[in-house]
């Protein structure tokens, strides 16, 4: 499937909703617990977005989760299509195809992005080809009281200027409803053992790298 174009619709969206003079909600819709913690940065041109989250399973088992790349529309919102291509044993191409969300209009976002695993520890990420002008990150699976802490740090650069308020605030919403729904299915497969490991997922204790997104 061809990279979506022209790049410049988010831009012209973005742009209609900031000449209108439309606000934002007052408030997102409350989370049932374990919420999401969302912090979003403006860095120059680009987003810093850091998001964490309690999973209430172990680490072998949220590395399953998120490494079941395939599984990802049917329950994160937004996420239309995705296609997979496994390079080797610890590196794989995702495409994503996602549908964002500006004020009152939405929008398909497609990027391609390599992923960097190191099982049971993190995944690192980096687009390739895509319609934002750089993507790249990190999510980290740390032990936990209550099961594992998830947590995702990334940068991310639009194509075009989009004003600083209103990137934070796309951003806030869709990684905080992205990550409920992560912590969600979570549940869903532990209660229903749905959730398993194997070798090649099991907890690896060496030291989590040091990894600054760019």
């Amino acid at each position: 499937m061809a990279l979506i174009e022209p790049r410049r619709h988010l831009l012209l969206l973005l742009l209609l909703c900031c000449d209108a003079d439309a606000q934002a909600p007052d408030k997102m819709p409350a989370f049932e617990k374990p919420a999401p913690v969302v912090n979003i940065k403006r860095q120059g041109s680009s987003f810093i977005v850091h998001a964490a989250v309690i999973l209430p399973v172990t680490r072998c088992e949220a590395y399953a989760l998120l490494t079941d790349y395939a599984s990802q529309p049917s329950y994160i919102p937004g996420m239309l299509e995705i296609g997979v291509e496994r390079i080797s044993e610890t590196v794989v191409k995702v495409r994503q195809l996602v549908e964002a969300h500006v004020l009152f209009f939405s929008i398909d976002v497609e990027i391609v992005l390599v992923m960097e695993e190191m099982p049971g520890r993190y995944i690192t990420f980096r687009q390739t080809e895509g319609d934002l002008e750089s993507y790249s990150g990190i999510w980290t699976l740390l032990d936990a009281a209550e099961g594992t802490k998830l947590t995702y740090d990334a940068e991310l650069l639009f194509a075009g200027y989009v004003p600083g308020f209103l990137g934070k605030m796309v951003l806030e919403d869709e990684s905080a409803k992205r990550f409920e729904a992560v912590a969600k299915e979570a549940g869903a497969r532990k209660a229903g053992g749905r959730l398993s490991c194997n070798s090649a997922q099991s907890e690896n204790d060496a030291p989590v790298s040091r990894y600054t997104a760019r």
